[in-house]
């Protein structure tokens, strides 16, 4: 029997590309990114005494974190000098494949600071966050609330007599939970807590509390803090709870950009300040995930087509080599979609991220929250199929790698623990699948109604174009293209293609209303996810490709939406 080598084999496989990988670098991961991850790498290649991961599978928890906070304190150091970036110490994590105990340092509590602290609140905190003096932590989620974020217990109640807010854990279930960076790390927490002045609750703020002493690191009075211990991943991370007893700080510690409390205890609210702006935090941190998603996706079905490519089984021939594992269609069924859906991840992460810097500009800018809500929307959808893709994605990938799968040098073992934390935090995945159908739901029933859609955003036009006649149960502007509608067409029609995904989303979303509003029917929320989250993510069949699989896609999803429109 022949046999091919690994060298050669995959020699072979890349030698079938029909475009330039370098090309394809640049296309999918942006020319910003790609300079970046050179930077990095040669960084990382220069100090293997400090960033080498060899060891990683053979440590325990506290030889983890040990050895991530020794790279931590080097890129801090790189970054005082000026050498790396902020950016850059985020790409690191990416590169070395392990999250430590300063990430949510840099991509929560700065970023909440840039977004919501004044001025002078930049200067006293972000300035000395960013040059590491102090070190923080994004303090939402409580033992007993999560994805409820206007339940939060913790409360900030403004004391006059001393010009202070006094922050108080009130109940067991207050306690803050699995904040990343508080178990071993952070000296400072962004608390988010319900802000009560004169008895009064204006709902859940922003508070900078200090934790830990910058002197000598031990919790401060009135701080019960700690480290949740192993997990089952992402034990780089120091994900840590904290219970406040009557903590006093500041006034000048609320963080103040879109409300103010003077030392009378009056509270200023701009009239065009929507409070859902305090939440931001969790929009930017959604958008990294989309992101990631596609990052660390990207690594799973490498690993797994090369491995796959290389992995021979069976054959008719005993005087040749066995078939490559990705020849058999079984194996492509489930690799070449997640391939797609990395190379789709990819892309989309760069739309969906320009799309929240045109938002966060307006609100910075000209105090423009119209762009807020359906970015909130967006923001939960997406991250919601993005993680779900990705966390089931990789172990399929384990799947398909056999035995070698189960080892923990595949990085497939690692990823799916440290990965599968992302279908929860910043949102349960199932309750963020019923807020963006909440949202798509009432935009389609204020076009029903003939009510005024306020927003210009991409949600709102697709039912402005679309408009329902109510009294004849269907779309009344229902043409999508002038000619006839074929699967060339489709594929080389960029607006053809978003007319149809257009209407069908107002198509699914104008049944529902109808059934909910006008039909009366008993539907409660959690069907009405599950509907809008089958109905818009059903997996395509790709057991063949090329021209035959362009027929299959138009046949099974093109022609029962075109079959309404007028041609």
């Amino acid at each position: 029997m022949g046999s091919v080598s690994t060298q050669v084999t995959l020699a072979k496989e890349r030698d079938n590309a029909t475009f330039d990988p370098n090309l394809m670098d640049l296309f999918i991961n942006g020319e910003a990114w790609v300079n970046t991850r050179n930077k990095i790498l040669d960084v990382v290649r220069k100090q293997p005494e400090i960033f080498d991961m060899s060891d990683i599978y053979f440590l325990n928890r506290e030889g983890e974190v040990e050895k991530l906070l020794k790279q931590e304190k080097r890129v801090a150091e790189l970054i005082q000098q000026k050498k790396l970036t902020d950016d850059d110490a985020m790409a690191i994590t990416y590169i070395q494949d392990a999250s430590g105990p300063y990430r949510l340092h840099r991509g929560m509590f700065m970023p909440t600071l840039e977004r919501q602290a004044t001025d002078e609140q930049k200067k006293a905190f972000l300035e000395k966050a960013r040059n590491y003096e102090i070190i923080g932590c994004y303090a939402q989620t409580e033992m007993g609330h999560g994805s409820n974020v206007r339940g939060l217990e913790t409360t900030a109640t403004y004391i006059q007599e001393t010009d202070e807010f006094e922050v108080d854990s009130p109940t067991l279930t207050s306690t803050k939970w699995w904040i990343g960076g508080l178990g071993v790390a952070a000296t400072h927490a962004c608390v988010m807590a319900q802000l009560i002045i004169k008895n009064k609750n204006y709902g859940v703020y922003p508070i900078v509390v200090p934790i830990r002493s910058t002197v000598d690191h031990k919790p401060l009075p009135g701080v019960s803090v700690g480290d949740h211990g192993p997990k089952m991943g992402f034990n780089g991370v120091d994900n840590g709870f904290v219970n406040f007893d009557k903590v006093r700080v500041p006034r000048f510690n609320l963080l103040q950009r879109y409300i103010t409390v003077d030392n009378q205890g009056n509270v200023t609210i701009p009239s065009d300040v929507d409070p859902r702006v305090t939440y931001s935090t969790m929009v930017y941190v959604r958008s990294n995930i989309v992101n990631i998603m596609g990052k660390e996706l990207s690594k799973a079905v490498t690993i797994a087509v090369r491995y796959t490519s290389v992995r021979r089984q069976f054959g008719d021939d005993p005087n040749k080599s066995e078939n490559p594992v990705l020849d058999y269609p079984i194996v492509q069924y489930r690799l070449i979609p997640l391939v797609a859906k990395t190379y789709m991840m990819l892309g989309m992460s760069h739309e969906f991220y320009a799309n929240y810097e045109r938002c966060r500009m307006a609100i910075e800018k000209n105090n423009d929250f119209s762009l807020l809500k359906e970015m909130h929307a967006v923001s939960c959808g997406l991250k919601k199929w993005c993680s779900d893709t990705t966390v089931y994605g990789i172990d399929t990938c384990r799947h398909v790698c056999g035995g070698h799968g189960f080892s923990l040098f595949s990085g497939l073992n690692t990823a799916f623990a440290n990965l599968y934390p992302n279908i929860i935090w910043e949102g349960d995945n199932f309750v963020l699948a019923q807020q963006t159908a909440r949202y798509i739901l009432k935009v389609a029933e204020n076009s029903m109604n003939s009510s005024p859609i306020e927003s210009d955003d991409p949600t709102s036009q697709i039912f402005k174009k679309f408009k329902y006649d109510l009294p004849k149960r269907k779309i009344s502007n229902n043409k999508l293209w002038n000619s006839e509608i074929t699967p060339q067409t489709v594929v080389s029609n960029e607006q053809l293609l978003l007319n149809i995904l257009a209407y069908k989303v107002a198509h699914q979303a104008y049944t529902l209303a109808t059934k909910i509003n006008v039909d009366k029917q008993s539907w409660n929320d959690s069907l009405v996810a599950d509907y809008m989250t089958r109905a818009l993510s059903e997996p395509l069949n790709r057991e063949k490709m090329g021209d035959e699989l362009r027929e299959q896609i138009f046949k099974r999803y093109i022609e029962p939406v075109t079959k309404y429109a007028k041609l």
